[in-house]
């Protein structure tokens, strides 16, 4: 077969399977060059490499600018542009190495630089022996299809590849251009930097000021964050406070450079609304994107886990991500426990367990006992909180968790006989993110106007440590609650460091003395006097107190004897399954 000014000059069989409303089969290859639409021939694809253009007619040059000189012999990545911004010509070489026919909208950039909308058909064409010899690939241009149609169109593109509050591409987009990034890499080599970021404080103002002022800020972050990043660069709203930018061929000290820009810009933005300004952070993960990356997936989660880290680090920072990171192996496992959380409360596979609280003085309290909260294996294994639950508090799960244990509580009292004028007390554990969540105080006092009865055998049992970083909320929550007959305790009480400053002024009813003071206590004359003080201190605001980790007959009457109300541990007894 020979061809003379790029034209070929003998006819082909085509194949039966050709699209049987064009009048090209048995025609000699010249019908092609007065088709309508822009049409290529192009061979075989040979191993890895692109397939080459023998053949372009007349309408493929006014269509894209290109010259027959400059198409023939040239890969079809020439219709892509210099930064392949537009990633079907892979998925084509893929389709030809299974000798499938291919039919998908793509975008062209033509010799203008101009982008055109076309489809894009491509076909095989075979050869007296039925061996493939060419691929016939048509271009209909769309934007010759009715204006009106082909700006609806094109605003259908920019909806599903965009988001609508920001104008920023949206997290399906950048996934898809994220892939495209990889598959250049494995071809062309290079290296890229995924930027992964979360706004700091951003839920305090969806919480104080509604969705109305989160979406407004939102909005001018999509304004303002392009100007941070370079042109080539790609920056999406992935979903919520959550961003994304991918640093086309930067290196990491490159990159850490443009993240900082980031940083610095959104640390120094201000958001006014109504009477009130303000300010913001962000937490940022780095990692690199190699041709040792291996998917969109794994890189987009160790993007997330290192922006974590970051949080975890004190938050408006940069993390790094690297390979054997002790940090970053840490947060992995964490994730791993979120989808089994997820799991369980999907497949109803947590339970309840009691744990008996006893009584030392000689008056009469009734049956108290604290709720402990079990996730159920898919084998049937119970597995500890304390397997599960740092990692729903890192990843915000926690409140689900206390959600589904107070519902469950609260169908348990209506079922069983415990009553409050009986003296009998339920425990529920509750997490610091849950006292700061206005949605789940909500959740609780709709329960308890339902059920009102319920209230006053309840105690809610919060961890120092989480009053002490929200002390306001806290003590809010608290206030709320005692108002409907809930009674409160004080977890872990001890191992804060301003303990006795605070409690005073904090509306609590029982004290949880830290079981590291008590299971050390007779071995111990500094835990000894700590649990002492404690208790006598107690006493002295009006407050019950309760010791943990009791696990022998000897520290038992030592707390009896110190006058210590109440005392939980295995040698009072072993939690149980709530029946």
């Amino acid at each position: 077969m020979t061809h003379h000014s790029g034209v070929l000059t003998d006819s082909l069989a085509w194949p039966q399977s050709f699209a049987a409303d064009e009048p090209l089969l048995n025609l000699p290859l010249s019908t092609l060059e007065h088709n309508r639409d822009a049409v290529i021939l192009m061979a075989p694809v040979s191993g890895h490499a692109d397939p080459s253009i023998v053949y372009v007619n007349e309408a493929f040059e006014d269509l894209t600018g290109y010259t027959r000189a400059m198409a023939l012999g040239a890969s079809p990545r020439l219709l892509i542009g210099t930064r392949g911004q537009f990633g079907w010509v892979g998925r084509l070489r893929r389709r030809m190495q299974q000798h499938l026919a291919f039919r998908e909208r793509c975008m062209l950039r033509c010799a203008s630089e101009e982008a055109l909308a076309v489809m894009l058909e491509a076909h095989p064409l075979s050869g007296a022996s039925g061996k493939v010899v060419y691929w016939l690939v048509k271009m209909h241009d769309l934007a010759s299809v009715v204006n009106e149609q082909t700006k609806q169109l094109q605003q259908s593109l920019h909806q599903a590849t965009h988001d609508e509050l920001t104008g920023l591409i949206n997290r399906a987009e950048f996934e898809r251009r994220l892939e495209g990034a990889l598959e250049h890499i494995a071809e062309e080599g290079g290296e890229h930097v995924l930027c992964y970021l979360d706004l700091d404080q951003f839920k305090v103002i969806n919480d104080t000021c509604g969705h109305a002022a989160g979406d407004e800020l939102l909005r001018q972050l999509g304004d303002i964050l392009p100007g941070c990043v370079r042109e080539c660069d790609t920056i999406a709203r992935l979903s919520g406070d959550e961003f994304a930018v991918l640093f086309d061929g930067a290196s990491m000290p490159q990159a850490r450079l443009l993240a900082n820009r980031l940083r610095d810009s959104i640390e120094k933005f201000r958001f006014p609304w109504v009477s009130k300004v303000f300010s913001i952070g962000v937490s940022i993960g780095l990692v690199s994107v190699t041709d040792a990356s291996e998917s969109v997936a794994r890189l987009l989660s160790a993007a997330d886990t290192a922006c974590f880290a970051a949080k975890d680090l004190g938050r408006n920072r940069i993390y790094v991500h690297h390979h054997e990171d002790g940090e970053i192996a840490r947060r992995h496992g964490e994730m791993e426990w979120v989808t089994q959380i997820q799991a369980a409360l999907d497949q109803n596979r947590l339970k309840l367990h009691l744990q008996s609280i006893q009584g030392l003085t000689n008056t009469r309290h009734g049956h108290h006992y604290e709720v402990l909260l079990r996730m159920e294996s898919e084998d049937g294994a119970l597995i500890s909180p304390e397997c599960f639950l740092p990692a729903a508090e890192n990843y915000h799960l926690s409140t689900r968790l206390d959600t589904w244990v107070v519902g469950r509580v609260f169908d348990y009292l209506a079922m069983s006989e415990i009553r409050a004028e009986d003296g009998n007390l339920c425990c529920i554990n509750l997490s610091g993110h849950s006292i700061t969540d206005a949605g789940f105080l909500q959740n609780v006092v709709a329960q308890l106007r339902r059920s009102p009865a319920a209230a006053e055998s309840i105690c809610f049992e919060i961890t120092e440590t989480a009053v002490i970083a929200n002390i306001g909320l806290a003590t809010h929550f608290i206030r709320s609650l005692k108002e409907l007959g809930c009674r409160f305790a004080l977890d872990d009480f001890g191992s804060g460091l301003s303990s006795f400053a605070y409690l005073k002024t904090l509306p609590v009813d029982f004290l949880k003395i830290d079981g590291m003071f008590v299971k050390n206590m007779m071995r111990d004359p500094i835990d000894l006097a700590f649990v002492r003080s404690i208790n006598e201190i107690g006493h002295v605001m009006g407050k019950k107190t309760v010791a943990e980790f009791v696990e022998d007959e000897e520290t038992l009457v030592a707390l009896r004897e110190m006058g210590v109300d109440y005392a939980q541990g295995f040698h009072i007894s072993r939690p149980s399954p709530l029946i």
